[in-house]
């Protein structure tokens, strides 16, 4: 009996390198690389990619012929074999984006839609993925999971969203926002799911913080890739240190937070006008705001500057605002080296490479993951 075990077990983990030596070289090979790569035989590397071959995981990319012969022919990923999707609701939108297991985008979707806790509003997403799944032509058969993201505090261990302030919400069960799909789906913090993205999506291994520039500002911590919650699950809640000492009220409660400054809100809502509006009239050289635009980015710098010097490491900026930033990354970069103590060099600072859409993807790559290690 344990020979067996033995023997189903060495099965499976040979299975599981062949497949993940494919997906992490990237280029097509063949079944001599992967033998020689992996040390197996040939019979056996044969016999796995056999069955992927039948459940259309991989698929062979042709011979090509030389004047020596043929060429073996080499197998190759199917990227779209499996996708999953992300959804992130807002206050004022939802957006869904499904991504394939190279986690490249399928299909992304954005509905402006008001946030109202209840059944019909949870019955009405989930509708909207299922219109989102019929418009891009997915198989559900292969629909790895649903992951949702909510700009609050998750406690995964008790299943419930803690404290959601842009939503209005705290202490809700997550089966409230669940219940309405057929799917088995996830709740994670949006700043969470977004560092996640940005971190699996870099080769290197390093500490990094994330923050997210939306109508609320959130945050997250990345240790070595791996996302550090806090022993209370709530950290990187970078939104509500205290920037100005009793100023402006924010909608935790609090007086002087970091979102009570640096939320969207305030280059756009609070002036009537969208946020690309506001950055094209910046760049027209409109007064009133290039003044507004400054004191927005003294007080992002001041926040930037106490996380720098408490956490030295990495920062990515996010959210919605990341797509209007790279004209400004430079000056930001200046200012934040100038108040801290140690920084002359503002390479450390960086924009998210999936802009609006880091959220969604980042909760999506969990079932990505999830799949990539059940072989």
């Amino acid at each position: 009996m344990q020979k067996a075990l033995t023997s189903a077990a060495l099965k499976q983990t040979n299975r599981r390198r062949i497949y993940q030596y494919i997906y992490q070289n990237g280029e097509p090979v063949t079944k001599q690389e992967i033998a020689g790569a992996l040390g197996l035989s040939l019979p056996t590397v044969s016999g796995n990619l056999n069955d992927f071959l039948e459940e259309g995981l991989l698929s062979y990319s042709g011979t090509q012929a030389s004047t020596g012969g043929r060429k073996p022919r080499t197998i190759s990923l199917v990227a779209d074999a499996r996708f999953s999707v992300g959804i992130s609701v807002m206050d004022d939108a939802v957006r869904l984006v499904a991504i394939n297991i190279r986690a490249q985008e399928l299909g992304y979707q954005k509905i402006y839609k008001k946030f109202n806790h209840g059944p019909r509003y949870y019955q009405e997403v989930a509708q909207l993925l299922e219109h989102f799944l019929d418009a891009l032509g997915l198989d559900r058969k292969r629909l790895l999971g649903v992951g949702i993201t909510v700009p609050g505090i998750v406690d995964a261990e008790r299943e419930r969203l803690v404290f959601a302030p842009t939503l209005e919400l705290r202490d809700i069960p997550l089966a409230e926002i669940t219940g309405a799909f057929s799917y088995a789906v996830r709740v994670e913090n949006d700043a969470n799911a977004s560092g996640y993205a940005e971190s699996w999506a870099r080769s290197e291994s390093r500490n990094l913080i994330y923050l997210s520039l939306e109508r609320g500002v959130g945050g997250a911590i990345l240790m070595g890739n791996k996302p550090y919650v806090g022993d209370n699950g709530r950290s990187g809640e970078f939104g509500h240190i205290c920037i100005v000492p009793d100023g402006r009220p924010c909608r935790c409660g609090k007086r002087g937070c970091l979102e009570a400054y640096c939320s969207t809100s305030r280059l756009s809502d609070d002036l009537g006008i969208t946020l690309e509006e506001f950055f094209s009239m910046l760049k027209c050289g409109n007064y009133q705001i290039a003044l507004t635009w400054e004191q927005y980015r003294h007080h992002l710098t001041d926040g930037l500057a106490i996380i720098r010097m408490g956490m030295d490491c990495d920062i990515v900026l996010g959210g919605m605002l990341a797509a209007y930033l790279e004209d400004q990354l430079d000056l930001i970069r200046q200012e934040v080296c100038q108040k801290t103590l140690f920084d002359e060099d503002g390479a450390f600072l960086t924009l998210d490479r999936f802009k609006s859409h880091s959220a969604c993807v980042g909760t999506a790559l969990h079932d990505v993951n999830r799949f990539l290690d059940s072989f």
